[in-house]
């Protein structure tokens, strides 16, 4: 970016906020929008843009929000399974549930994706993987999904953002909840609890559960377990304390590559906490104050095919630990939000240079949504530091406009970054030379777009986008053989999502998703390979809202792989879920027994990106819910 440039926002930033903030308030703080309601649940409100609970009508980010209903409509395992079938998100599957997974958001690499549980970051410090098939759902309220990067807000995150937001106590109860189990092909099993409600005035939620399987694919078994607990405590009417604790363990068969004779497998074992408190100072002004903590140990293997032994190992182990401060202003027709985050994490591994390396960085941003008639602007801005890579400025502006109120037309503009991982910057060994001058990956972005209910029983929704990336990290070999990471690499991103949503008709309503992502390098104009150029999503679902859902799902992703990746893209894939309820205890139906089937693939096509990784072919598995 050029200094002027640079200069120029810098200034201009803070000149508009201040501008902003002396704008009265034109109209009603939100027009009702009644019809685009119609497609939203949760009255559409989202928390991840700003930071704080706002109107998704007043979104100007490209996002998407995906309910706890949903999930359970797929019969999902793990948060891969639900990102699946998100328009401009690609997952490719290379294997069973809990298999590792990468995730891709418009053709961005998967170590610019940032993934949160409730606002908390979940990527590894070694090399910043979002490990979406390690993240179960039955603990999961919704997940918010933003496209292209929201670093203004949460700081490294150059290809978007993934919040997952977990279930709060049912306070309205004593106790309840739900017990879950299932079982498929090749041993596979998932076995679920959740409980939840109110004691002594301290509401709480609970759930474990175990997933198993043999795999799908050649080497491809997955053995794991998962805790979550969330309590809360409100000893005023303006003050709120709450706790969280997850645990999350498994052991994976990665694959194999018996071209080269190697497997692969690993163990991964994670624990985090946080401690949130949050008080109302004036019906206008609020305070939140979080404390966050987090171990991680990962072991990755490579073995002999023939003979199990071990060739290589890499064990690592992470710490860290965070502090988060807000502060919310919300004046008339004004939501103000200003806050600070700290976190301080260590990395051991025989992977980089002296054993141990650290990473500490701490931010504040400020961010505000004026309401001005139809008219919303979200002028936000942020500064980073770290002590690995520098320092990055990340100006954002965000309009949207109601023209009417079956219509939102949404643009947004926003300078990102990612921060390299710690093995890019001081991975040094045999075939690695570190490189501590590296430099942050940032973006220019860019997106238009428009949704609307204007043909009343169904919601279209059409986003254009540009991203410029500069000072992209790539490996240079050098002149003894080994290679170190440098910024050097250019790439422009550019394309078009376009969705259909029906209202139900005989209970029966239709989806329609397609992604268009064109990925180039800026320099040579040649085409980026492996990703994913075009993508296409279709959905069938009948709902009676009593006691059957059934959904068919599918799903096409073309990937621009190289002849020598020997990838196919030959056919949709496509599942069937179904669940029926087969009974309720009580009047009320809110006790009951629910039995729910799976069926994967169901015409055995093939779509992977390279060999061998695939996707398995078709399989079944089915199951029951009981409610209490």
């Amino acid at each position: 970016m050029h200094k002027s440039t640079f200069m120029t926002t810098l200034f201009l930033l803070p000149a508009l906020f201040l501008f902003a903030l002396c704008l009265p308030a034109f109209g009603q703080a939100e027009r009702e929008m009644t019809t685009l309601k119609m497609f939203y649940d949760e009255d559409d409100i989202v928390v991840t843009p700003t930071r704080y609970p706002k109107s998704i009508s007043r979104v100007a980010e490209n996002m998407t929000v995906i309910t706890a209903e949903d999930i359970k409509a797929i019969n999902a395992h793990t948060l891969a399974d639900v990102l699946y079938y998100v328009s401009g998100v690609s997952v490719p599957i290379f294997g069973g549930p809990g298999s590792a997974a990468n995730v891709f958001i418009q053709g961005s690499s998967n170590r610019h994706i940032l993934l949160l549980i409730d606002g908390v970051p979940q990527n590894n410090l070694s090399d910043v993987y979002p490990d979406v098939g390690a993240v179960q759902v039955q603990s999961i309220e919704r997940i918010e999904i933003i496209k292209g990067p929201a670093s203004s807000t949460w700081g490294s995150s150059l290809g978007g953002v993934i919040n997952v937001i977990t279930k709060s106590p049912d306070e309205l109860r004593k106790f309840g909840g739900v017990i879950s189990s299932s079982i498929g092909e090749r041993n596979t099993g998932d076995y679920r609890g959740e409980v939840s409600g109110k004691v002594a005035g301290v509401g709480y939620y609970l759930s474990g559960g175990g997933l198993l399987s043999d795999g799908l694919l050649p080497h491809n078994g997955f053995h794991g377990g998962n805790f979550f607990t969330k309590l809360k405590y409100s000893p005023t009417d303006r003050a709120n304390l709450t706790f969280s604790l997850g645990y999350n363990r498994g052991a994976r068969e990665i694959g194999e590559v018996p071209l080269f004779g190697v497997s692969f497998d690993g163990d991964y074992q994670y624990v985090f906490t946080t401690l949130g408190f949050d008080y109302s100072i004036t019906k206008d002004l609020a305070l939140e104050l979080t404390l966050r903590s987090s171990w991680r140990d990962n072991d990755q293997r490579q073995n002999d095919l023939l003979t199990g032994l071990m060739l290589v190992g890499i064990d690592s182990a992470e710490r860290n630990f965070g502090v988060g401060t807000k502060l919310v202003w919300t004046p008339r027709g004004h939501e103000v939000v200003l806050g600070t985050d700290f976190d301080s994490g260590h990395l051991d591994s025989i992977s980089i240079k002296d054993g141990k390396q650290r990473l500490e960085k701490w931010a504040i941003f400020l961010n505000d949504t004026v309401t001005l008639g139809d008219f919303s602007l979200t002028p936000g801005l942020r500064y980073d530091h770290t002590s690995t890579n520098g320092d990055f400025w990340s100006p954002s502006m965000g309009v949207t406009y109601a023209p009417w109120e079956s219509a939102v037309m949404r643009a947004f503009v926003a300078r990102g970054f990612s921060t390299p991982p710690l093995f890019i910057t001081f991975g040094d060994g045999f075939y690695s030379v570190s490189n501590p001058n590296l430099e942050m990956e940032s973006v220019w972005s860019y997106s238009l777009g428009m949704e609307t209910t204007i043909l009343r029983y169904a919601w279209l929704k059409t986003t254009f986008f540009l991203h410029d990336i500069s000072d992209l990290v790539g490996g240079m070999q050098l002149s003894d053989g080994r290679f170190t990471y440098v910024n050097q690499g250019k790439q422009r991103r550019q394309g078009v999502e376009m969705e259909v949503k029906t209202m139900p008709v005989f209970n029966t309503s239709l989806t329609i998703g397609y992604a268009f992502v064109d990925a180039t390098d800026r320099d040579t104009g040649e085409i980026i390979p492996l990703v994913a150029r075009n993508n296409y999503d279709v959905g069938i679902i009948y709902d009676d809202r009593k006691s059957c859902r059934a959904t068919l799902k599918g799903h096409y992703t073309q990937w621009n792989g190289e002849v020598a990746d020997n990838g196919k893209s030959t056919a949709m894939i496509w599942d069937f879920y179904v669940s029926k309820k087969l009974f309720a205890f009580n009047d009320d139906r809110q006790s009951s027994v629910e039995a729910f089937f799976s069926a994967h693939n169901l015409f055995n096509g093939a779509q992977y990106p390279a060999f061998p990784f695939r996707n398995p072919r078709r399989w079944f598995e089915g199951g029951i819910r009981i409610y209490f």
